[in-house]
């Protein structure tokens, strides 16, 4: 990317995020200003991450997506901030009781286990911030979506690349997030820092939670460092870049500003917690069914504690609070349900609403579901195959599960314990864990695979995160309860997981760690010297000024890394494919390949998103659906003018896929054949 390429996009991106941050800052300082820092950060990551998201999507519904109406979109956003009135008590609320002090050792393990988990996080992510981004999920539909949105500048319609699956109807809230930093250059190098930024998001967020259940300092900070340390959280954060960082994050923020309303009764807590558990409900479809669940269950327990109250009006206003709130969680994927209504005709498009039998939103057989798509329940009884899910398991989750078991009965006895008032947030939470612990083991695909072999189950262990999200803080809050041997005993546990699901997680490598971990104590020391200083307002600001700069500096460093060779010298197809279409070309994929490798659907739109890229097929009952004879497939390489063809070989390469022989039997020329991939060229005109 030439230098004034990389100057004006990194102008537009910051220009965006001033006016984001200038908007979150007003809406902040005139609603939010009683919260204390620790939660001021925390909504504040919320509103700007609303905003942020909303100042991409209202151009994207008017079908004007570009940088310009992006910045304009911006700026209304400030105006329209400017107009918020302040709210009129501000004082700063009263605090938890004082939590049980930490005990050295209880220090010693969450310094450890953090420090640890920090260390391999930042030398995972210099490890990668310098490649190409790689995985599945993001080069097969998460990157394409967003290329997709920046060549059409609108979200009314349905993008799919690979036939028979319905990537395109998911909500997209997270691509939202990652259309963000892919706008202003029209390029990917930097999708890798919003996500990892919402990972220590997370941190912070199950600390806090904890910390307002009235966790031991030492305890909320080990629960913090399990969290992130889960094997399947470090995976889909840096080398993916997955949006579930930000699904994670803010489901915890929305948990967090629950459990503070039930303390303050504060109106602005739960706008918060919906406008979190909104972002949350609209980014993944796991979202959708997880936030309804902690919403009902908080519901529930406002409603029994308004009837033990027996006020009047507390059963009217519990049911307002739950309007308000699931009413705001709506909204963060009703634009997704709207649009696949109107172009799909069902909200939630491939699933069946069916509801005693009714029939309100039909959807045809979903056929990859169908076979591959099966749920841990679907293997009840089946010691063979729950043994091997219980590997599966472990791979993405690590103990958590079995630790946050014992740890929530432990938890649960203590919150009712004789002679102590019972804790209901205790108890909330733990219901809520048990309740998507066993929607987890339903959902589709959490036993991913063929019949009989879900070999790919480990990676949708992410399904089960939102309900370790709940139990962890819970964990926490019961080990300042315990005696302190037993207390030990499962800070320790705790610890060891967080150490061993750090390791491999982020995949450490030891030069990368000591390196990580020294850049870390530079960083400290420095800080702690500025922080130190008197007079330290010139100082911070030419801190501030030389941080900028040196940003800029490796941010330019690292697109030339990535862009310099992008993804060449990986595959031999896409090698062939990328030097066949470098930029303004047409390029079509047919059939099917394995996903042992690298995809080539990203790749195909080029450095800058010049290319356009359709799968060879049309929408058959709102699936993509090949071509299913060669006249029909040929008529369709006619009308396409594509200047590259791409035809996949097969799950289980080199299979005959019909469309190979189908396009060259059309004339098209074979330049390049691997086991995974045939790439075609046009036949010469007049032929």
């Amino acid at each position: 990317m030439p230098l004034d390429d990389f100057l004006i996009g990194a102008a537009l991106f910051g220009a965006m995020l001033a006016a984001v941050a200038i908007a979150t800052a007003l809406i902040v300082r005139r609603r939010l200003r009683h919260l204390d820092r620790l939660e001021l950060g925390l909504a504040s990551v919320v509103v700007g991450t609303a905003v942020l998201i909303g100042v991409h999507l209202l151009p994207l519904v008017l079908g004007i997506l570009a940088r310009g109406t992006v910045l304009a979109a911006a700026a209304l956003a400030v105006v329209l901030a400017a107009l918020v009135r302040p709210a009129a008590d501000l004082r700063h609320d009263e605090p938890n009781p004082p939590a049980p002090p930490s005990s050295r050792v209880s220090w010693a393990l969450a310094a450890g286990a953090g420090a640890f988990a920090t260390a391999a996080a930042l030398a995972d992510l210099g490890r990668w911030a310098g490649d190409e981004l790689i995985g599945v999920d993001p080069l097969t539909f998460h990157l394409p979506n967003v290329a997709r949105w920046i060549q059409t500048g609108t979200v009314w319609q349905i993008d799919q690349f690979v036939p028979l699956l319905a990537q395109g109807n998911y909500p997209h809230n997270g691509d939202a997030l990652l259309l963000s930093t892919v706008l202003p250059w029209h390029n990917d190098f930097l999708v890798r820092l919003p996500i990892t930024f919402y990972l220590v998001a997370l941190a912070v967020a199950v600390f806090a939670v904890a910390r307002e259940l009235g966790a031991t300092r030492a305890a909320s900070a080990l629960a913090a460092a399990v969290v992130v340390s889960m094997p399947v959280v470090g995976l889909a954060t840096i080398p993916r870049a997955l949006p579930d960082s930000l699904m994670w994050a803010t489901y915890t923020c929305g948990v967090l500003f629950l459990l503070r309303h039930a303390r303050t009764r504060r109106r602005s807590d739960l706008v918060v917690a919906g406008v979190a558990l909104a972002i949350a409900c609209g980014t993944k479809w796991y979202g959708v069914s997880s936030v309804p669940v902690v919403i009902g269950i908080w519901l529930v327990a406002r409603l029994l504690a308004a009837r033990r109250a027996a006020q009047p009006g507390a059963l009217k206003r519990a049911l307002g609070e739950g309007v308000l709130v699931g009413g705001l969680a709506f909204l963060g994927t009703a634009l997704w349900l709207v649009r696949n209504l109107a172009l799909s005709g069902n909200p939630v498009f491939p699933l069946q609403v069916k509801p005693f039998g009714i029939t309100i939103f039909d959807a045809p057989p979903d056929v990859i579901r169908d076979q591959a798509g099966w749920t841990i329940a679907d293997y009840a009884g089946d010691l063979d195959v729950l043994r091997q899910l219980a590997g599966e398991i472990v791979e993405g989750i690590g103990s958590a599960p079995i630790v946050c078991a014992i740890g929530l009965v432990v938890a649960v006895l203590l919150a009712r314990r004789r002679g102590r008032a019972p804790d209901p947030r205790i108890l909330v939470l733990a219901a809520g864990a048990v309740v998507l612990g066993l929607l987890y083991t339903v959902t589709p695909a959490t036993a991913l695979g063929l019949r009989g072999d879900p070999s790919l189950a480990n990676s949708n262990t992410r399904y089960a995160v939102p309900a370790l999200l709940l139990a962890v803080p819970a964990l926490a809050w019961a080990a300042g309860r315990l005696p302190r041997m037993p207390a030990l005993v499962l800070e320790g546990a705790l610890a060891v997981g967080a150490l061993f699901g750090a390791w491999y997680g982020y995949e450490v490598q030891l030069r990368d760690l000591v390196l990580a971990a020294a850049a870390l104590v530079v960083l400290a020391g420095v800080t702690w010297v500025l922080w130190r200083l008197r007079d330290r307002r010139m100082v911070l600001a030419g801190a501030a000024v030389a941080s900028l700069l040196l940003g800029l500096a490796a941010a330019n460093r690292m697109q030339d890394r990535i862009n310099d060779g992008r993804y060449r010298n990986i595959d031999p197809g896409v090698d062939a494919m990328l030097r066949a279409a470098p930029g303004g070309q047409r390029v079509a994929l047919a059939a099917d390949w394995t996903v042992a490798g690298l995809s080539p659907i990203w790749p195909a739109f080029g450095t800058t998103i010049d290319n356009e890229v359709e799968f060879m097929g049309r929408f058959v009952d709102g699936f993509l659906t090949p071509w299913g004879d060669e006249r029909s497939f040929q008529a369709a390489l006619r009308r396409g003018r594509y200047d590259v063809l791409v035809v996949g070989r097969g799950f289980y390469p080199p299979e005959a896929t019909p469309e190979q022989r189908w396009a060259i039997d059309a004339g098209w020329r074979t330049i390049s054949l691997t086991a995974r991939l045939r790439v075609l060229v046009p036949p010469p005109s007049g032929s």
